[in-house]
This record gives structure tokens, C-alpha cells and sequence, in this order.
């Protein structure tokens, strides 16, 4: 599961604080990266088809773990009056984080990785037009340039797709809807998550520990009638002979649930730490760097993309540099209204 986004400080500046930053940069572009590579080859090579499963595992672990830091000061005592205030916004946000969380990872076990990133990649124009509505923010033509090209390159990708047989359309039809489904959802996420830390002044920590019981509920009901039964029957089959080295037994499943639960809570923390080590816009810039180099490891660990047309990556290429297009306008233009400020308030 993704981090919410917090509103960035100025960072210090001097020579530690940048090895600090890059630090945990690194950490952001390592984490993320191994969460996606570990999630679709737990779903889809080791045979863990349980998509809502693997959330609602993911979700009950960060829950623990972040329950003694809540019980803690400064958080303790203040739940009930944060509750009362947030419940609306909380419960919103928790939903579109299950529909999200959910259906990506149910996108892995009938798309590539690298195709399901590359679609990702849109998260920022869904966004950029969420923000029209509910924030009344209207992009510059530079941002609304580089939103078209992430767009165009998008839909030349997902129309090239078209390969691995003939069962190969069908299923991923399924995973292409599913993935969409996850990127509206996760923009909508962003865009309220934002509101609602500005404007009820949660912090990002909260907003997490809040709204995992929310999407925890609301999932937990689906694992139990759709995916239960089918999970445990998998967790008790033996390797069957002569696949003794490539079949994954039940003890190797739950060692790789268990790494994801850890790997997903350590990249909700490093995320909101780059978040304010930076901002929450040149976290977006990081995005094409995650999104190249899980493109590259997909290829080399799960040969992925030895199957893509020259459509696809085109399609992957032009999307990628509206991407950057569109992060780098955004930063222009918070760099001139930082200046702005920064001379009225003399």
C-alpha cells in the first residue's frame, strides 16, 4: 500500500542535510520498487492469487504496527475529538484507498508489471483534473501539454498490448480494467488526502492509522467469501513431484506476504519522509524514475517486456516525458510562487 502525501517544510540546508536527502531518496526509489516487484511476483510466479487477501494483510499489519505509536504522546488522548472532526473525509479516503490497493494488485495477475506502471503513470493528469473541481485548480499550458502527452502515451501502450496468445486478450482485458479503476481511485485518494490535511490540519500519520480500519473493513468481508477458502487449500498443497525447486509451498507464500507486510510499512514511512525532505511535487519527479526502473527490472527478473511491440514503447516513451514535462512545470511554477511571496512579504 502507497503513503498519503504531507504537507513539505522548508528543508535545512548544508551538506548533511543533502546526504540525508538523497539517503532517503534512495531509500523511496528502493522501497517502492521492491513493494511492486514483490507484490506481482507473489501474485503471480509463486501462485498467491489472492489479491484482497494480500491487501487485508498488508493493511492488519501496518495497523499493529503503527497502534503503540499512536497510544503514544502526542497522539494519545486525542483520538476521539480527531475522529469526530475527520470521520467524513477519513471514510472517504479509506474507500478509494481499498479500491485502489485492491484492484492493482488483482491488475498483477493478468498484466505485466511493467504495463501496470506505465498506466500508473496517468495517476498525475487524473489528478491534475480532480483538482479543477475540488480545489479549483487550473494547470498551466505547459502542465496541461505534458498531461496530454502522458495521456496519448498511455492509450499507445494499452492499445499495443495486444500479446501472449490467444487467452492473452480476455485476461487482459480484465487487468487492464481493474488497473484503471486502481488509477482513478488512487488520484481521487491523492486529491481528497490533500484536502483534508490542509484543510482539518491531519497529519499524514494519522490519516493512515485512521483510515486502515476503514479499507480493512470494507475488504475483509471480500476476503472471506471469495478468497478463504481457495487461500488455505493453496497454503496446504504440497510441491508436486519433480517441481519440487520452482513450486512455492504454503511456508514459502506466507514468508513472502509477511516481507511485503514489512516492505509496505517501511515505504509508508520513507514516503512521507521524502515528502518532507522535498515535496510532494518532486515526488511526482521521482515517479519516472521508479516507473524506468521497474520497467528494467521486470525485464530482467520476470521477462516482461521481451514481448513488447514497438507501439508499446513508444507509447511507454511519450508518456514518460509528458510525465516529466508535467513535473517539471509544476515545480517552475511553485518556484515562481515561492519567489513571489518570498518578495511581497519584504
Amino acid at each position: 500500500m502507497g503513503g498519503v502525501d504531507a504537507s513539505p517544510s522548508a528543508p535545512p540546508s548544508g551538506p548533511v542535510h543533502v546526504i540525508r536527502t538523497v539517503l532517503i531518496v534512495l531509500a523511496y526509489l528502493g522501497l517502492n520498487s521492491s513493494l511492486n516487484l514483490l507484490n506481482r511476483y507473489t501474485l503471480g510466479h509463486a501462485g498467491f492469487r489472492y489479491p484482497v487477501s494480500l491487501t487485508c494483510a498488508h493493511l492488519l499489519f501496518s495497523l499493529c504496527t503503527l497502534a503503540p505509536l499512536m497510544l503514544r504522546a502526542p497522539y494519545a488522548g486525542t483520538h476521539e475529538e480527531v475522529v469526530g472532526r475527520s470521520w467524513k473525509g477519513v471514510a472517504a479516503i479509506g474507500t478509494f484507498m481499498g479500491v485502489n490497493i485492491a484492484l492493482n494488485n488483482a491488475s498483477l495477475l493478468h498484466l505485466s508489471l511493467s504495463l501496470n506502471q506505465i498506466m500508473r503513470a496517468s495517476i498525475p493528469v487524473i489528478c491534475a483534473i480532480c483538482a479543477v473541481f475540488v480545489e479549483r485548480q487550473v494547470p498551466t499550458p505547459a502542465e496541461a501539454t505534458g498531461l496530454l502527452l502522458v495521456a496519448a502515451g498511455v492509450m499507445g501502450t494499452v492499445t499495443g498490448s495486444n500479446y501472449g496468445g490467444d487467452d492473452a486478450p480476455r485476461n487482459e482485458t480484465i487487468g487492464l480494467v481493474f488497473c484503471a479503476v486502481a488509477t482513478v481511485s488512487n488520484a481521487l485518494m491523492m486529491t481528497f488526502s490533500g484536502r483534508i490535511m490542509g484543510g482539518e490540519k491531519l497529519d499524514a500519520l494519522r490519516l493512515t492509522f485512521y483510515t486502515s480500519p476503514v479499507t480493512l473493513g470494507l475488504l475483509a468481508p471480500v476476503s472471506l467469501t471469495m478468497e478463504w477458502d481457495r487461500m488455505l487449500e493453496r497454503l496446504g498443497l504440497q510441491a508436486p513431484p519433480g517441481q519440487e525447486g520452482s513450486f512455492v509451498t504454503g511456508s514459502g507464500l506466507m514468508l513472502l506476504v509477511l516481507l511485503g507486510c514489512c516492505n509496505a510499512v517501511l515505504y509508508n514511512w520513507v514516503h512521507n519522509k521524502v515528502i518532507l525532505a522535498t515535496s510532494a511535487t518532486t515526488t511526482t519527479v521521482l515517479g519516472n524514475v521508479k516507473v524506468a526502473m521497474l520497467v528494467l527490472f521486470s525485464r530482467v527478473l520476470f521477462g516482461e517486456t521481451k514481448d513488447w511491440s514497438w507501439q508499446m514503447v513508444g507509447g511507454a516513451l511519450v508518456a514518460l516525458g509528458g510525465f516529466a514535462m508535467y513535473s517539471y512545470a509544476k515545480l517552475k511554477a511553485m518556484r515562481m510562487k515561492s519567489l513571489q511571496a518570498a518578495h511581497a512579504a519584504k
